[in-house]
């Protein structure tokens, strides 16, 4: 199934799908020897908001166990003529954990679905104006490096920049992401 996946992808889509692949099992194994026995999060759960490009926008939930975690964002929007909705899965890597910040890497896969009626731009006069669906999705991934701001005991703020492949991986371009988290 990852091989089928794969065909589907430019070549830039390829490339950060593997750099990003390789940079976790490399800081994986050169971590390995302090991993999970000597590093506890105080609270493992998270819940919150999160906007990003690379990691979805909405409503979020991240759970960090020890050094790595994973995050999911999601946004559901509907009304009579649009649907709309966000999805995100992030997966973290702890490099640093300090008492007012912690320092980590990040790979996110964003998943953005709008649909709405509008109106079809028909030219002929003998034609009246008709609705018509409009669709748009696609998927954004990216890698980089965040930061963890403790403003509270229970209260944390994530800034996180990288590289990412924007537009069904048509597109590379820098990104930018934010979450706002109360832990428990």
């Amino acid at each position: 199934m990852v091989f089928a996946i794969l065909t589907t992808y430019s070549r830039g889509m390829k490339f950060i799908l593997l750099f990003s692949a390789l940079t976790f099992l490399f800081v994986a194994k050169t971590k390995a020897k302090d991993s999970t026995s000597n590093f506890r999060n105080t609270y493992q759960h998270s819940l919150g908001f999160a906007a990003g490009f690379t990691t979805g926008y909405g409503l979020s939930y991240r759970y960090m166990p020890a050094r790595f975690g994973v995050q999911v964002t999601f946004a559901p929007y509907h009304d009579g003529e649009t649907d709309r909705f966000s999805t995100g899965l992030a997966l973290f890597y702890t490099l640093v954990q300090g008492k007012t910040s912690n320092l980590f890497l990040y790979q996110g896969t964003h998943y953005y679905y709008h649909s709405s009626l509008q109106y079809a731009r028909d030219f002929d006069p003998n034609f009246p104006n008709r609705m018509e669906r409009i669709t748009e999705n696609y998927v954004n991934a990216g890698v980089g490096v965040g930061i963890e701001i403790i403003m509270a005991k229970r209260i944390g703020l994530n800034l996180m920049s990288g590289y990412a492949a924007y537009d069904n991986f048509n597109k590379l371009n820098i990104t930018g992401e934010a979450g706002l988290y109360y832990k428990f």
